[in-house]
């Protein structure tokens, strides 16, 4: 597997935990969901990086 895949993964891995903690917190600024927010937001970053 190479990197890009394996950074894809992880990708979509977040998405599915955020769709998972939006619809279980009452509000979208909840730590948890921030945070995770902001792993993805830095799993993005790298993706893109190895894109260039």
């Amino acid at each position: 597997m190479t990197q890009l895949q394996e950074i894809e993964q992880k990708i979509e891995k977040h998405r599915e935990l955020m769709h998972q903690l939006i619809n279980e917190k009452e509000t979208l600024t909840d730590a948890k969901l921030v945070v995770l927010s902001q792993k993805l937001d830095g799993l993005l970053n790298e993706y893109d990086d190895l894109l260039d």
